[in-house]
């Protein structure tokens, strides 16, 4: 059969796509492009915000519209917390959601044509190697109940994979050659807590640096009380060099009716702590804006907090209610057109703190792991470096995609860095 895969939101659907991408392969079949003719179309959601439920749905109606009679399978967090929603859409065959996608090629292949039903049980993570870096997923769900999100009603509570397991599919991707593995979940931070043995994150991530090779490693986002002093010390030795700490607003009112466990004075001392110790670092954060009762006053706290921070990398977004959630139903609900200014606000403070960064890294010699030819006219090819940085240099050998090799920072521009091979 002809499987086509298309994929909104975070890097753990991205993640799951992949490792389905790769067990229908297994199986025989054929993935083509999304707007390519297919016998499957597998549509993996998000619900974040209202209006990624919008987007999701507009795609699942016109796959449908244009699809010839071709199934239709919906997965992801639209399918987990909005399942009779999409049931209801004339031409969906196949419901699943979070907890089971992984035995997605096995409903296609077996029984598409039960009804569509929407299944429950638990499903086994693994890991899935592309070729310049290999993804490790070591934990699902949350516990977390932030006021705000919708993620612990479309994953459930968090739960590991156990540590044998995790050591066996890392052990995996060292002995594939990848360059870069990167261990990816939810709220990896909280790693272990449902496990019989004794096991976190720290003492984990001691036994996958110890096991390395000649690969490094990245984490995805962690929560800021989360991270350990033996995590930060980790960072450049065996550990890339790049953090992604989510924030959400620099006011500790809004701190708090978000549920969220810090004050902004608590996370902006742990980052300056973090720059300190480790040179060249980048830290990225989440920051929403137009939370329930974000005033001026409020806003004007998470500017001054980004401002005055060592931040490198800002992900923007505006407040959406969530059904289900507190702050769905709490009053003074900030407008669009505040959210919208506000955003545009901290995207260029954000955009302006990320050229400043890498400007301060010219002549700085790192390594970057080769990733692909930029495009057929520059002659270039562009990688990441292990603190983050999307690098350009010129091309090299085919035989180097994947690789990890030693640059020079030459210059800085507003989308990227270039570089020469030492």
């Amino acid at each position: 059969m002809r499987i086509a895969f298309t994929t909104f939101g975070c890097k753990i659907n991205q993640y799951e796509t992949d490792f389905l991408r790769r067990d229908f392969e297994t199986r025989g079949n054929t993935i083509v492009p999304f707007d390519a003719e297919a016998d499957v179309y597998i549509i993996n959601t998000c619900s974040v915000t209202a209006k990624s439920d919008y987007q999701c749905r507009q795609t699942i109606k016109s796959t449908i519209r244009r699809g010839g009679g071709a199934k239709v399978v919906v997965t992801g967090c639209y399918a987990a917390t909005q399942p009779g929603e999409i049931r209801k859409i004339p031409g969906v065959d196949l419901v699943v959601d979070n907890s089971n996608k992984s035995k997605i090629p096995e409903q296609v292949m077996t029984s598409l044509d039960s009804g569509g039903p929407v299944i429950t049980s638990s499903a086994p993570a693994t890991s899935v190697r592309r070729r310049t870096r290999g993804f490790l997923k070591i934990q699902d769900g949350c516990n977390n109940r932030c006021s705000y999100c919708i993620v612990p009603l479309a994953r459930g509570n968090s739960r590991s994979v156990s540590p044998t397991d995790v050591i066996r599919d890392f052990d995996r991707l060292v002995a594939d050659g990848s360059p870069e593995i990167v261990l990816t979940g939810i709220h990896i931070g909280t790693y272990g807590v449902d496990l019989p043995e004794q096991c976190d994150l720290t003492s984990l991530l001691i036994k996958l640096v110890e096991k390395r090779g000649n690969s490094r490693i990245r984490l995805s986002s962690i929560e800021p009380r989360e991270l350990t002093d033996k995590m930060i010390a980790m960072l450049g030795r065996g550990l890339c060099r790049h953090l992604h700490i989510p924030l959400q607003s620099g006011d500790d009112g809004v701190l708090r009716s978000m549920k969220r466990n810090y004050t902004s004075g608590f996370f902006l001392e742990l980052l300056e702590r973090i720059a300190k110790q480790v040179p060249g670092v980048a830290l990225g954060t989440d920051i929403m804006v137009g939370y329930p009762g974000e005033g001026d006053a409020e806003f004007e706290n998470t500017r001054r907090l980004v401002e005055s921070s060592p931040l490198t990398h800002l992900h923007v977004f505006s407040y959406s209610p969530r059904p289900g959630t507190a702050a769905a139903a709490m009053k003074e609900q900030v407008s669009a057109n505040v959210k919208k200014e506000r955003s545009e606000v901290l995207r260029d403070l954000g955009k302006r703190k990320n050229l400043d960064f890498r400007k301060s890294l010219i002549n700085a010699e790192l390594k970057m792991v080769v990733e692909t030819k930029t495009d057929a006219c520059s002659n270039l090819v562009s990688g990441l470096t292990d603190n983050y940085i999307r690098v350009r240099i010129p091309a090299v050998n085919a035989d180097y995609i994947g690789k990890e090799i030693a640059i020079r920072i030459k210059d800085a521009n507003s989308e990227e860095n270039l570089a020469t091979i030492l």
